[in-house]
């Protein structure tokens, strides 16, 4: 297998590193589809050296960036367990499916639901002191009362670790989950779609920069504790009607 580096991150947005930076560091994975991209161009603004979890090795324009190389595909739970990650302050862990054009997420790990728990146990005994949940959901479900993470198991367990504080950042999206199969079920889906956009503009999707934007401003002010913040949160850190 070549050693060849895979993963080119040098169009990756570039801020040369001052004397004495005492911004903080952070780990993202999920650095997939555009909020994954906008994700990690943001951090690469906001934080002093920020690592990528890949499978394969990666070059950047920036010595700020660096992988933590975790070559299973998709992400191996063993694996996870048995790698030294790097002791970050904040580590971001976005939930969805690679989607760029060109595959340039190829490479890069994507997280499903099923990994969040396990990479925030690992980043909890590196030693990493906030941990920031970003799942999209639909924005029909941005209109109901409870978050669907708010009382879950998975909140209860991300509860019991010993983060200073936990984020559950709640993006909208007109779409969710894979494609439907089928032409008829395509047909629904299609037939559907269209009432989305008569939902109210509280809860329509930002763009991917925005939702990086404000993901980053919250945890920025983030306090001690919990919090789960909807389309509505996202658009008040940002000014936004």
């Amino acid at each position: 297998m070549s050693n060849a580096p895979h993963i080119d991150l040098r169009g990756a947005l570039y801020e040369a590193p001052t004397t004495g930076d005492q911004r903080r560091t952070a780990l993202i994975a999920g650095a997939v589809n555009r909020l994954g991209e906008a994700l990690l161009n943001r951090l690469l603004v906001e934080y002093r050296q920020v690592w990528v979890l890949t499978s394969k090795p990666m070059v950047s324009s920036t010595a700020r960036c660096d992988d933590v190389l975790l070559r299973a595909e998709p992400l191996d739970h063993a694996e996870l367990a048995a790698a030294v990650l790097p002791q970050v302050d904040d580590v971001y862990c976005h939930v969805g499916p690679r989607g760029l054009s060109n595959q340039r997420d190829a490479g890069l790990h994507a997280v499903a639901e099923h990994d969040i728990l396990p990479l925030a146990q690992a980043a909890a005994r590196a030693g990493s002191k906030r941990f920031c949940l970003v799942q999209p959901i639909a924005a029909s479900v941005q209109m109901l009362t409870h978050l669907p993470l708010a009382g879950s198991e998975l909140g209860r367990q991300l509860a019991l670790l010993p983060f200073e504080h936990v984020s559950h950042i709640y993006p909208s999206v007109y779409h969710s989950g894979p494609a439907p199969k089928g032409w008829l079920n395509r047909f629904k889906a299609a037939y559907l779609s269209q009432f989305a956009y008569m939902l109210p503009k509280s809860v329509s999707p930002l763009t991917s920069e925005r939702v990086a934007q404000a993901t980053t401003l919250l945890m920025q002010q983030a306090q001690p504790g919990h919090a789960s913040v909807d389309i509505r949160g996202l658009r008040a850190a940002l000014g936004l009607a």
